[in-house]
């Protein structure tokens, strides 16, 4: 779980920084910012698992586009990201391994420069690199999040005053050293010499335990992006049974599900149905000329309908469903628009559906650490998320884009960057200090502002 970020240089952030609960609404017009940070989710997630270069070509534009831009055309020198998570107290290796966390609060921050070399193309190489486990002392988000009955389930104890060295640190900058455990262990020195890797993405065994844990956790960060084509089709008996970013596979990941938990079928049907009354029964067809498995529905008048008539709503809701009944969904997904496609009579299905698949930490029985990221430009969305009343599972956020003049090497630059204040409502709480101009929006504030840019939304399809 995410539960904090702060970017500096990436595409419209310059000394950004964010809170992030285990349901985070982000909303905001078109062009405000919200898939920008996506985006540098996404980059992050790349960057510890693979090299740079293969990290940052699969994103949204040239990598040297990715790198803040100024308004003479010149682009910022470093990308910066730095972000706190809490991970499972166990963390296991594919070659059988298994550790016990010490601590499960840990804080990572890697800094990234791009050069160009004499045969004038791009180069990018690890500046610093670091990742430290986070004192109790420090810890706001936990007592803003955790209540004190659960506190131990989530993160362990540790005697006052104690705490571990990094184990991964940038040394004056001449060599970023990888360290087995918090106590000085056996260490790997890597001398700061062209660095074109994150040295946490080399770690793949419990020997770092640590390390292993904020690298899975980051990597294993999922978007989607249904698109309504996508979650119509059949799925191949070749084909992967996890839900791709834009819908592919629904069939077949239903199909794992029946297999190993038919009971959870029931679940889906359930929450389904309560959306929309119609559909009765969800069944998996087994189309064995066509060697595809496919999504078929019942409705109250005992009729029967394939995927490739439902319409997208129905479809979406269901991928929802699904996502919440996949005994493999954690950690953290990103979801564009929950919105689209849906009438807003349901809205208030979709909201009660994110806020019950995330992890309750008052929930004593809760094992599972589940997380969701929803940017939206839905006022109806928003006022039905607040009607549930569990402030302490979600927060909302309004994305703005704002001037503000930057000192480029002595120069005065205009930087259109991305702001994001917090949208609060009774108690809630964040940890993030504000300047006094910064005020913290109400819902009714933000309704307001989103419906004043009515011009920028697309029409709802209807389920």
């Amino acid at each position: 779980m995410i539960t904090r970020i702060e970017i500096d240089g990436f595409k419209s952030f310059s000394n950004f920084q964010m809170e992030f609960a285990p349901l985070t609404i982000i909303a905001g017009t078109n062009a405000s910012g919200k898939s920008n940070l996506f985006d540098a989710l996404a980059l992050l997630g790349r960057m510890v698992d693979m090299d740079l270069k293969t990290a940052f070509s699969d994103q949204r534009g040239d990598p040297s586009e990715l790198f803040t831009r100024f308004e003479d055309g010149s682009t910022s020198k470093e990308i910066r990201f730095s972000v706190e998570l809490l991970v499972d107290k166990t963390i296991r290796d594919n070659f059988g391994g298994e550790e016990s966390l010490k601590y499960t609060r840990l804080r990572y921050e890697i800094q990234v420069k791009q050069t160009i070399n004499t045969r004038g193309l791009l180069e990018l190489n690890v500046v610093s690199e670091s990742l430290n486990p986070i004192r109790h002392d420090d810890d706001k988000w936990v007592g803003i999040y955790i209540p004190n009955v659960t506190l131990e389930q989530w993160r362990p104890k540790v005697a006052t005053g104690k705490r571990g060295i990094a184990y991964i640190d940038t040394e004056n900058g001449r060599s970023i050293n990888l360290r087995q455990d918090g106590k000085g262990g056996a260490k790997k020195e890597f001398p700061l010499n062209n660095i074109s890797q994150a040295i946490i993405s080399i770690v793949n065994s419990v020997d770092f335990p640590h390390a292993l844990a904020a690298k899975e956790e980051m990597k294993g960060w999922r978007f989607l992006q249904l698109n309504a084509n996508d979650l119509r089709q059949p799925s191949s008996y070749l084909g992967k049974d996890s839900l791709t970013h834009s819908g592919k596979n629904l069939a077949a990941v239903l199909h794992r599900i029946s297999i190993g938990t038919p009971e959870s079928i029931l679940g889906i049907t359930r929450r389904l149905n309560a959306a929309l009354p119609s559909i009765v029964r969800i069944d998996i067809v087994d189309d064995k000329i066509g060697k595809q498995f496919v999504i078929q529905v019942k409705t109250a008048d005992n009729r029967e309908f394939s995927s490739r008539v439902l319409s997208e709503g129905t479809l979406r809701l269901l991928a929802l469903c699904v996502c919440m009944y996949d005994p493999l969904f954690r950690g953290l997904l990103c979801f564009e628009e929950p919105e689209s496609g849906v009438h807003p009579a349901r809205m208030k299905f979709t909201a009660e559906l994110l806020i019950d698949l995330v992890t309750d930490f008052e929930d004593a029985d809760e094992q599972l650490q589940r997380q969701v990221i929803v940017n939206t430009h839905s006022p109806v969305l928003l006022g039905d998320i607040f009607a549930v009343n569990k402030p302490h599972v979600f927060r909302v956020w309004l994305s703005q884009m704002v001037t503000q003049i930057s000192d480029l090497d002595g120069r005065k630059q205009k930087l259109h960057t991305t702001k994001m204040l917090p949208v609060i409502s009774g108690e809630a709480q964040v940890g993030i200090r504000f300047a006094e101009e910064e005020k913290k929006l109400t819902l009714a504030q933000l309704a307001a502002y989103l419906n004043t840019f009515d011009s920028e939304f697309e029409p709802f399809a209807h389920a």
